[in-house]
């Protein structure tokens, strides 16, 4: 049986309260669509300050321009602010515009790509022809251009959860097309060792206790492969405790911290919710606290380890951060 403590209900006098208040925090993985969105990110900074202690200083935004230039939305951001191409032309099937992309991160304010290669059921309407494996070969020309080109693949999405037998939820319930997907994955990785990848939501190879053997095998193998925490703190449940624990620490020079969060926020309310989301966020990674809202127990890593997987693998990474940072 689950045992919640007190401070896992936010917006109370007895939230929790940053460990490691002097320690900057980069999230690696939100998603911008407007200056104000943008603004809004720096409340929720600003609030999460206030209340917890916690540094949540830089983001790492995917941005598709709208009604704004890019230039704005990063004024409106204060200089906190880095920006992938976020491209989902990928939804109609195959495409290679690398050379615009090339073109947006060499001269255009951009550092890396955003790719939402998803999971085909989600991409391709019916009657519509597209690719259903990220190593099909049409796909060769544009890994290539990308890779010669040094551009960073920030936060490539691959597959949707498939968690344990009787908790699969809605998502990619049959392993067998999960594990296809995945195996499709590898083989893009292995295939362009000069390309480096962050994977979005650990490559969601982090919903069984198996997957998270493999992607031990993924990261060992391929030293060009690094993934994100985004979206994946609801599903800590589903694993081993000490398995999970014992991952982020063997592999903290892999690990960056993401939400997945967007900047659309409608008032007040939704940004407090934000704020209880990223709190939430930093008490499963600093603590040995139940925390509600994800029915896990806090991981409770080493002080080292969170400097690794808040800011400073994405130093490393992320061309731009270490300028605008100062660190």
């Amino acid at each position: 049986m689950l045992i919640f403590s007190a401070w896992s209900v936010f917006g109370q006098p007895n939230q929790y309260k940053s460990k490691y208040p002097d320690i900057p925090i980069v999230d690696v993985h939100v998603h911008i669509s407007s200056a104000s969105e943008a603004a809004n990110y720096l409340k929720v900074s600003d609030l999460i300050k206030q209340q917890s202690g916690a540094n949540l200083a830089w983001f790492v935004g995917f941005f598709q321009a709208r009604n704004e230039t890019l230039a704005e939305v990063k004024a409106a951001g204060k200089n906190r602010f880095i920006f992938s191409v976020r491209d989902g032309r990928e939804h109609r099937g195959f495409f290679d515009n690398s050379a615009e992309i090339i073109e947006k991160v060499q001269n255009g304010g951009y550092m890396g790509l955003k790719f939402w290669f998803g999971s085909p059921y989600r991409r391709l309407q019916p009657g519509v022809a597209g690719i259903t494996r990220i190593d099909d070969p049409r796909f060769d020309p544009f890994f290539s251009k990308l890779e010669k080109a040094n551009v960073l693949m920030t936060s490539l999405h691959i597959a949707d959860p498939n968690g344990p037998f009787h908790d699969r939820k809605d998502w990619m319930k049959d392993p067998v097309f999960f594990w296809e997907q995945i195996r499709a994955f590898e083989n893009v990785v292995a295939k362009y060792p000069n390309l480096t990848i962050v994977a979005a939501h650990c490559a969601w190879i982090i919903c069984q206790d198996a997957q998270i053997d493999y992607l031990r095998y993924m990261l060992s193998a391929y030293p060009n492969l690094y993934v994100d925490l985004s979206a994946t703190f609801p599903y800590m449940y589903l694993v081993n405790h000490d398995n999970l624990r014992d991952f982020y620490i063997e592999y903290q020079d892999r690990i960056l911290f993401g939400s997945d969060f967007t900047g659309a926020f409608s008032n007040d309310n939704v940004i407090q919710d934000k704020a209880n989301l990223y709190i939430d966020h930093f008490a499963v990674l600093e603590t040995d606290m139940m925390v509600n809202r994800y029915r896990s127990k806090g991981l409770n890593l080493p002080r080292e380890v969170l400097e690794k997987i808040y800011y400073r693998n994405a130093l490393k990474l992320y061309p731009g951060l270490k300028e605008m940072t100062g660190l």
